[in-house]
Formats: C-alpha cells, sequence, structure tokens
C-alpha cells in the first residue's frame, strides 16, 4: 500500500469536513482501515472495503472532526501499516496557478527582512511536485514531499502570496478566538495556462475549450516529424539548463533578489517553449499530473492567480474555460459550493503595445466570472503592478486582498 504524496507528517485536515485519505493498494488487498488517533482514542475512523475498478486505487472516508491535534493517522491494509505523525485539523486552501503564484517568498518584494522575521507559525506548506502524467518518477518525487511548518528556516520557499495570505487570514481567525493550524497546498506551475489546469474532456465539452485543443492540435501537427519536435525541445531544455546556471550564480551572491532584478543581469530565460504532444503545458496535463494527486482532498477553498498565458490566442475564450475548470474542480473535492478566490490581471503591457487591449479583455472575462458564478470572489491588483514586468515583486498586497475576501465572504469576521 502507498498513498499519495500529500500525506505525511505534519499535514493539516480541514475541520469540520469529510477526511477522505487515497492511494493505492497492493493487487491482494481486500480492504483498507484509517484511523485519526489521540494517543490511546480513536477519534473518527473509515474503511475502504470496494477497491477501484483498476483493483488497486482507493478513497477511505472518515468523520468530518473539529479544530485539533497534534494526532496521529493510521492506515492499514493488511499487507502493510503506514503511521503519519503530528497531524492537524485545522484550515486548508490550495494555492494554485501560474507563475505569480508560485512566486516564492524568499524573491519578493522586501524578502530578506520578511524572511528574517517570520516567527515559528501554524502555517503548514506543501508543494505538489510539477509534472505532467503520473509516472514512476513523479511517484519517487512524491515520496521526497513534506509538510514544512512556516518559520524563518522554512518559508523562503513558500509561495509568497500563499504566505501572505495566510498570515493575513490567521490574524482574524486568531483575534476571533480561533488559534488554528493552517495548510497551503501549492499547485501551480509558470507559463500555465487555464487548459492545463482541467481535463481534455471538459475542455471538449465548449466551443471555447474546443479552440484550445484545436490549436494544440494544430501547433503538433505543424512539425516536420516527430524527430523534429524531440530536437527542438531538447535544445529548449538545454537553454533553461544554461539560464538556472547563471541564476543560480546570482542567487549565491544574493539570494533575496527579485525575477525582474535577476534578468537585468542575466538576460532573459528560454521562452517560448517548443509546443508538441509532449508538451508539460498542453491541454490536460497539469490536470493529470498534479491537480489529480490531491483529489478528493478536502479544502476550505482556493486562491489562483492565473490568466498571463491565456492573454494572445484566447483572451476572449477565457471567461467560459475559466467557469469550467472551476466548476470541475468543485465536483472533484467534492464541495460545489467551494469559494475562488482568485487576482484579476494587474497592469503589465505598457500603454500602446498592442498585447494591453488583449489583457484587458482578460480582466474582462475574469470580472464577468467573478459576477456570473457563485462564491467566487476577485481581487483587484492594477495598482500592484508594474509596467513591462510580468513577475511584479509584490506579493504582500494581492495576498491580503484574497484575504480580505477569505474573512469577510468566507469566515464572515469583520476586516
Amino acid at each position: 500500500m502507498r498513498l499519495n504524496g500529500i500525506f505525511k507528517d505534519n499535514m493539516v485536515f480541514q475541520r469540520n469536513a469529510q477526511i477522505r485519505v487515497f492511494g493505492v493498494a497492493d493487487a491482494n488487498a481486500v480492504s483498507v482501515l484509517a484511523r485519526i488517533i489521540d494517543g490511546d482514542k480513536i477519534l473518527s475512523e473509515g474503511i475502504a472495503d470496494y477497491i477501484e475498478e483498476d483493483g488497486r486505487s482507493f478513497v477511505i472516508e472518515l468523520d468530518a472532526l473539529p479544530a485539533g491535534g497534534p494526532y496521529t493517522l493510521w492506515v492499514d491494509s493488511q499487507v502493510n501499516e503506514i503511521t503519519i505523525h503530528n497531524v492537524y485539523i485545522g484550515e486548508v486552501w490550495l494555492a494554485g496557478g501560474q507563475s505569480n503564484m508560485e512566486y516564492p517568498l524568499g524573491r519578493s518584494a522586501n524578502a530578506a527582512s520578511v524572511v528574517a522575521s517570520c516567527p515559528k507559525t501554524n502555517i503548514h506548506f506543501y508543494n505538489v511536485p510539477v509534472f505532467d502524467k503520473v509516472n514512476e518518477e513523479l511517484i519517487e518525487a512524491e515520496a521526497e514531499t513534506k509538510w514544512d511548518v512556516i518559520d524563518s528556516d522554512t518559508c523562503y520557499g513558500m509561495s509568497g502570496i500563499g504566505f501572505f495570505f495566510a498570515m493575513k487570514v490567521q490574524e482574524y481567525l486568531k483575534a476571533n478566538g480561533e488559534d488554528l493550524h493552517f495548510g497551503v497546498i501549492g499547485c501551480y506551475l509558470g507559463g500555465s495556462s487555464v487548459s492545463c489546469w482541467q481535463s481534455v474532456e471538459t475542455l471538449g465539452n465548449t466551443e471555447e475549450g474546443r479552440r484550445y485543443l484545436d490549436e494544440f492540435k494544430s501547433k503538433c501537427d505543424a512539425w516536420g516529424s516527430r524527430e523534429e519536435y524531440l530536437e527542438a525541445e531538447a535544445s529548449y531544455l538545454d537553454e533553461c539548463e544554461t539560464f538556472e546556471s547563471k541564476v543560480n550564480k546570482v542567487l549565491k551572491k544574493d539570494p533575496y533578489i527579485t525575477y525582474f532584478d535577476v534578468e537585468k543581469i542575466t538576460g532573459p530565460g528560454a521562452w517560448p517553449p517548443p509546443v508538441g504532444p509532449l508538451s508539460v503545458r498542453r491541454p490536460g496535463s497539469l490536470f493529470d499530473g498534479m491537480l489529480m494527486r490531491i483529489v478528493p482532498f478536502a479544502l476550505r477553498g482556493v486562491i489562483f492567480y492565473q490568466g498571463e498565458e491565456d492573454t494572445i490566442a484566447h483572451s476572449a475564450d477565457y471567461a467560459v474555460v475559466f467557469r469550467t475548470m472551476i466548476e470541475q474542480w468543485r465536483g472533484l473535492f467534492r464541495n460545489e459550493d467551494m469559494p475562488f478566490l482568485f487576482c484579476q490581471l494587474p497592469v503589465f503591457p505598457p500603454e500602446g503595445d498592442p498585447e494591453e487591449e488583449l489583457w484587458a479583455v482578460v480582466r474582462e472575462q475574469q470580472r464577468i466570472v467573478a459576477d456570473t458564478v457563485a462564491n467566487t470572489y476577485m481581487a483587484e491588483i492594477m495598482d500592484c503592478g508594474e509596467i513591462g514586468n510580468v513577475h511584479p515583486s509584490d506579493k504582500k498586497t494581492p495576498g491580503e486582498r484574497l484575504a480580505a475576501f477569505a474573512v469577510k465572504d468566507v469566515y464572515g469576521l469583520d476586516y
């Protein structure tokens, strides 16, 4: 038996929501038992006596628990046992999107002082490994993952927006008498389109989604041969490796340098990648290789920052395809009203740039979603973008504006 990578020491389950434990059983297993234990007392338990159709996958459903911990999660398949320590019941949010959600705290504005002054917190951070499909490499990568309990030694690599969001929400909950452990799950990849984060089947259900699929097929068909594409992919990966080496040299001198400032020294990174059948960012890829690895873990809600990659070819399609993504996520996480908090794109193209209008169209498409899809909230961040910089270094403002919606509209507190 093997549990999915998210089940590790120091993890957080969502309070007052069904607890779900999932993984892969041995071929001869007939049932899998899971218990949340406090010392010798069983607080909640469940059993999967039906192994899914592939003969191995299972999901165990345990009754909800109020906030508390640390507890122990014990899972038994009669073939082997797994014990997870320091398990808490608190609040859990997923932080998703592309590079501006991925952007680490340690390279954001004022990072040196923020990191150094970060207190020991009750924030727990788990980062989903970046993969476009499930394979042995993914399983090995998941085995190396962990939940970091955030303090000055562990906060550097956490999503900057996720950090400021969690800190601010916790502040208000604590002021309201709820000193909770707070889980943030990072699930993102720079340069990813909204089409990467939902299934191909879902994309095929709308005309707008099919345009993404048709565009991808057209780009794949444009290659003279598979070998030609593979050569271009290998060359691109070599360029990425060279750029990463340059960045690492700069980071050795100044580990807190922003994305924008490092590229003043190194020059721009390799972009865009060649589009072909093995593209990491193909439609449905990150849905399959990342999101589905944490489904159906119970969440309080989602914070999301994405859309930059959709401005050129699909600005007018964005509202429909973003909506279908939200709907699919809500179904998979078994929460049809799951709060979805997202950032409206900030300023980026200079005035008069041909892309300026396309970014404005995506912003309007995001507004449509906020106005028409229930329980969605849009943080406006036009004032903290940077002209000509697609990676603005201020992550505190977006994080705290998302937090304001969570405090007011999810938790019902005065902000």
